[in-house]
């Protein structure tokens, strides 16, 4: 049969087919790209209502006492939050290449739980550092924590790659880390603010630091934490004793035999076939799976083989 164009639908047609759709490519896209799209998305929000003074910032910045109040989804969505447009653009920029090489080696799913794993872990600490003590009650926003994190992961698995200081020095992953690491213990020591900048949240990036070595050395994986693994069921140890069949006598020669119908099956036999449908049943399903005619027949067969041991 032959199609018509008014017969034809839209898919059938050939520019209709030609490339992907464009739910096709955004499929295609890996959680780096993903998470860099919903920040910038976020950060858009903000601008609407003025960046830092957005009802998002008011409702999902780190701030330590509405946390401790038990709003603690603060610890989250203070990673998807900035203070400006620079502060984002480093922060995807350091989070796109880095990222994406470690998305690469561990996997979208794995990447994405120690991304939000670590900027969740980094605002605990900076909460853990206030409540010792050791620093004052402030508001914090950003993904510092999480992309300082996965800078360190990355000088993990690629120490040697050559990196670009201010896109112009080419310097080491191991050493451009490294300097980060030390201007952030230089700040949270009190250091001076014009050399690492004011109203930087040093704790956290250097508790993101400490996540990110944290999980290279022990070798955890978070995908494997959230998956639910199978419990095997044990089939019953059920055995099943079929009673001898009684040999048949022969007739004698030279007497016809007269046509006898056909026994129908005892009902031991009947009863040890069903048995043998509900045992596989269980076998396969567990147990709660039966109905109650089958966990009758279950029942009787019990009482059967007590009777027979007798």
């Amino acid at each position: 049969m032959r199609l018509t164009g008014a017969d034809m639908g839209i898919q059938d047609r050939d520019y209709y087919r030609e490339g992907p759709s464009f739910l096709d490519r955004v499929g295609e896209q890996g959680a780096t790209v993903w998470l860099i799209a919903i920040t910038c998305g976020v950060f858009a929000g903000q601008l609407f209502s003025g960046v830092v003074r957005s009802p998002l910032v008011q409702i999902g910045e780190y701030d330590p006492e509405r946390i401790l109040e038990g709003e603690v989804w603060r610890l989250l969505t203070a990673v998807f939050l900035h203070g400006g447009l620079w502060h984002l653009f480093f922060n995807m920029l350091a989070l796109y290449w880095a990222g994406l090489r470690i998305e690469e080696l561990r996997g979208a799913r794995e990447f994405t739980l120690f991304y939000l794993g670590s900027g969740i872990g980094a605002n605990l600490i900076y909460l853990a550092v206030y409540l010792a003590g050791l620093c004052p009650w402030t508001q914090a926003i950003g993904a510092s924590g999480a992309v300082v994190a996965v800078l360190v992961l990355f000088a993990c698995y690629y120490p040697r790659q050559r990196l670009l200081l201010f896109l112009v020095i080419p310097i080491p992953a191991w050493g451009l880390v490294a300097l980060f690491v030390a201007l952030d213990l230089y700040g949270a020591l009190g250091g001076n603010g014009r050399i690492v900048g004011k109203n930087v949240a040093f704790i956290v990036h250097l508790g993101g630091a400490a996540l990110g070595l944290l999980y290279y050395q022990s070798g955890i994986q978070f995908s494997r934490l959230f998956t639910r693994t199978a419990v095997p069921r044990v089939r019953p140890k059920l055995r099943v004793h079929t009673p001898p069949v009684e040999q048949q006598v022969p007739e004698p020669v030279g007497v016809p035999a007269e046509p006898v119908a056909r026994p129908a099956k005892p009902a031991d036999e009947q009863l040890e076939a069903k048995l043998d449908a509900v045992l596989e049943k269980v076998s396969r399903y567990g147990q709660e799976s039966l109905s109650a005619e089958e966990r009758e027949i279950l029942f009787r067969a019990s009482e059967l083989y007590k009777k027979r041991r007798k």
